[in-house]
């Protein structure tokens, strides 16, 4: 699988403005059952980077151009110019959409440019890549690159999204953030009509393994018995609910009843896994030389303190405890320790990745009378990163000066919002007033709220008003 971004992602706090379409694409390469091999293109388009009007029945959508060629030699083999309408805009939310399309193309080296233009703001983005297609060679079993699925049912309608029986929306990246617990997987299998001898069984396992290892993980075998056809799709699922943040490697192999390896496919991806500090007897800790050096007796409270935004909420109470209590020793070997579980292959690499973010949050987020973390506005950036999008309203004569920030994707979930405003007009603290994200807190008043600011009725809510509701 093949995984592209056609807009480049700036991690830096940026304003609304003209911005280009965002896109996610990749490409598989399959083949049919006379084993002519087609290309299978999959976009993924952020809605919230599109310009939405008002179309004829009064309804907000997007519409974009699309041109995709395949060229060699710079000469143009197949080309598909289209217009995609996004799905309508209701209650000013809109999820992100996707397309699909396939090309029946000859083996050899390709030339794809691709172009996606928002036609609502004129604004295009371009992409060229390489693509080869192989020959298949029908002497030995072969199959397709794993593809990563997101959404998967059974459907009878066949349509572009639809495989054997299945509509299946593509997942864009090899990377599974915390909110995922399973991998969903698509792959073909070909020429076992060819190559499978009647006599004897088949089996395709799929394991799991560190990168760069060659030892199978236990708890993660899988099998599944195989009958030669034509074409054999396989549809896998695989929990990872306990998989811990690494690098690995899904490996698919068959086998015939002789334990003979007839086939071996192997797919990298990344994890990132829940941070969970399990109970854990410090006092034999010992900390290694880079965090001594770095952790000063002052420093360690501060550092310490920061660990809250991405920690679990049962944690709060015992760092409170722990930075009241003062001592210095054991605050290092639980932040020690705290970065041994949550990035075990380099602890100190964790704990400085972390460190320029929290020091980002400082400067741009920190007031008189808190720090970046302690602010609502350093929380989320160091829970969820940066947003993708900033609506800056600072001097508005009707509202609280507030800010909106636009997340296209927090895990599995699209287009999130949270707004903030400065309902005291001095500190520049800016606490959250209303997120559509779970666990953060929701409030339908929001808008009610930024407007009190020239209203003689009730007082302004602070950060800590509205209702929670869980993940």
């Amino acid at each position: 699988m093949k995984k592209f971004i056609l807009s480049i992602i700036i991690y830096s706090i940026s304003l609304v403005g003209l911005a280009k379409p965002r896109v996610f694409f990749n490409y598989h390469i399959y083949y049919t059952v006379d084993h002519e091999p087609y290309v299978e293109t999959a976009l993924q388009f952020a809605s919230g980077s599109l310009k939405f009007m008002a179309n004829e029945n009064g309804n907000l959508e997007a519409n974009l151009e699309i041109t995709q060629v395949f060229m060699q030699n710079e000469k143009i083999i197949a080309v598909d110019k289209y217009v995609l309408k996004s799905p309508e805009m209701k209650d000013s939310i809109v999820d992100d959409f996707f397309d699909m399309q396939r090309f029946k193309l000859s083996t050899g080296k390709y030339t794809f440019d691709l172009s996606v233009k928002d036609l609502n703001s004129g604004e295009i983005i371009e992409g060229k890549f390489d693509i080869e297609i192989e020959k298949q060679l029908k002497l030995r079993v072969e199959c397709a690159d794993v593809a990563f699925i997101q959404d998967i049912t059974k459907s009878d309608v066949n349509d572009k999204f639809t495989k054997n029986g299945y509509r299946m929306i593509p997942y864009f990246t090899n990377f599974f953030p915390p909110d995922y617990d399973k991998i969903v997987y698509y792959l073909e299998l070909y020429n076992s009509i060819e190559n499978f001898d009647s006599t004897m069984q088949y089996v395709a396992t799929f394991n799991i393994r560190k990168k760069g290892t060659t030892n199978n993980l236990e708890s993660y075998f899988q099998y599944k018995k195989l009958k030669s056809a034509p074409i054999i799709p396989i549809i896998n699922v695989l929990p990872i609910h306990d998989l811990k943040t690494g690098e690995y490697e899904l490996v698919m192999q068959v086998f015939n009843s002789k334990q003979d390896t007839l086939l071996e496919k192997i797919t990298p991806f990344k994890r990132r896994s829940i941070i969970e500090i399990k109970p854990i007897d410090i006092t034999n800790v010992d900390i290694e030389n880079n965090f001594e050096k770095e952790l000063s007796s002052d420093s360690v409270f501060y550092f310490v303190a920061s660990l809250m935004p991405i920690s679990p909420q049962y944690e709060y109470e015992r760092i409170r405890k722990m930075l009241t209590a003062r001592d210095t020793t054991y605050l290092k070997r639980y932040f020690y320790s705290y970065w041994v579980q949550s990035a075990p292959e380099n602890p100190f690499r964790g704990w400085q990745d972390y460190k320029i973010q929290v020091q980002y949050a400082e400067k741009l987020f920190g007031t008189q009378i808190r720090k970046g973390f302690e602010t609502d506005r350093g929380r989320i950036h160091l829970k969820y990163g940066p947003p993708n999008f900033i609506t800056d309203q600072a001097n508005g004569t009707s509202a609280y000066p507030y800010q909106i920030w636009q997340y296209y994707k927090i895990g599995q979930r699209s287009n999130m919002q949270f707004i903030f405003y400065n309902p005291d007009l001095v500190t520049n603290d800016y606490p959250l007033l209303h997120s559509d994200m779970p666990g953060e807190i929701q409030n339908t008043n929001w808008r009610q709220e930024l407007l009190k600011r020239n209203t003689k009725s009730g007082e302004s809510m602070d950060g800590n008003s509205g209702i929670y509701f869980d993940n």
